[in-house]
């Protein structure tokens, strides 16, 4: 039991992060900041198919392996969470996770673009962040890119014989990081530059977004491998099925130690290795250190969103621009705001507590 008591601390930390939110702007491009309705409509164009698809898929996925349910809730959930993160990074500004990884390495990337879409709705409705003329552009960059760099990574490392966490850390930091790459690359194409066009003004927003984000990317993925490791560990059965898409080769109520169809499952937690709580604790302290080492370098800077930079830059860009769309609900205060996102990563974090008691108590 002692066990399972320090995975639910570890993971109920993860998902307690998400509640020390303050007001910023962090991520996505801004309501009114796609110059044109033709840039609205072609990213809306581009994400329904989707966003279509990923509801059939979600239905297969459930249909396949009907006691997954609660790692969809739970992938979802972690999306809410780490999106509602803000962190610090080194360049001075901040940015925060995107959470799509996990839910693309367990379902595949076409669930998640549906997760992904129903997280920026909630911030564009809720928040003001993001917005709904922008929402389109947004789900294409994290929910659909960052969804399939995600899954494709990991499918690929695991190939080539990359253990599981290797492949689950690059999965994760290279779908947060390719996530701010796209949308540097969305406002390069919308606001290219009178001196040197789409690359120079891609040169710009790659350095306020794409800088930003790699120690975040570093972050999340260690985030992601924790969690990936407690739901492997207790909900074995279920994530192996939704690899292989049925229980035949991994029966339910069969465990690490077990040896379905005389192919023997490696622990995490066995042989040499070291316990998985104990290397759970290492990469947190390693998280904690990636989080809060900027606000002691660049403890002179205010950490500023990073999507507020970039707005910055469309007006050095189009010095006569103006956004052409309002929000659709804007909080009145700061710390409206911030209560907002709060309630945003306490929704999540419910999730996740509940997810994760039902797990090891079927565990146990």
């Amino acid at each position: 039991m002692k066990k399972e008591k320090i995975a639910k601390i570890l993971l109920s930390v993860v998902a307690l992060l998400g509640m020390n939110t303050v007001y910023s702007s962090a991520m996505h491009i801004a309501e009114g900041f796609l110059p044109s309705p033709m840039w609205i409509i072609f990213w809306f164009a581009v994400s329904a198919p989707f966003v279509i698809y990923g509801f059939k898929a979600i239905k297969v996925k459930i249909d396949q392996v009907p006691k997954a349910k609660i790692l969809l809730a739970m992938a979802g959930a972690f999306v809410f969470i780490l999106s509602a993160l803000k962190i610090p990074s080194l360049t001075g500004s901040c940015s925060h996770p995107t959470g799509i990884a996990l839910g693309a390495i367990l379902f595949g990337p076409s669930p998640m673009a549906v997760m992904g879409l129903i997280v920026l709705l909630f911030q564009a409705l809720l928040l003001a962040h993001g917005g709904i003329t922008t929402l389109g552009a947004n789900v294409f960059s994290m929910a659909i890119v960052g969804s399939f760099v995600a899954y494709y990574t990991y499918k690929w490392l695991k190939s080539a014989g990359v253990s599981s966490a290797v492949s689950v850390f690059v999965a994760a930091f290279l779908s947060d990081l390719l996530t701010y790459v796209t949308t540097s690359f969305q406002l390069a194409v919308a606001f290219p530059s009178p001196d040197g066009g789409i690359m120079a003004s891609l040169v710009k927003f790659m350095g306020v977004f794409a800088v930003t984000q790699i120690p975040i990317a570093v972050g999340e993925a260690i985030l992601t491998v924790i969690v990936f490791g407690i739901l492997e560990k207790y909900s074995f059965a279920e994530v192996k099925a939704l690899e292989t898409g049925s229980y035949d080769a991994y029966p339910e109520g069969s465990v690490k130690s077990e040896e379905p169809k005389g192919k023997k499952i490696a622990s995490a937690s066995s042989g040499k290795k070291s316990p998985l709580w104990k290397k759970n604790v290492i990469l947190l302290v390693v998280f904690f250190i990636v989080v809060f080492a900027p606000l002691a370098i660049k403890s002179g800077s205010e950490f500023g969103g990073a999507d507020g930079i970039a707005m910055d830059i469309v007006t050095e860009i189009d010095e006569n621009y103006q956004p052409n769309f309002e929000p659709f609900f804007e909080p009145a205060s700061g710390e409206i705001e911030s209560l907002l996102f709060a309630l945003q990563a306490a929704l999540g974090a419910g999730v996740i507590g509940f997810g994760l008691g039902r797990l090891t108590k079927k565990e146990s």
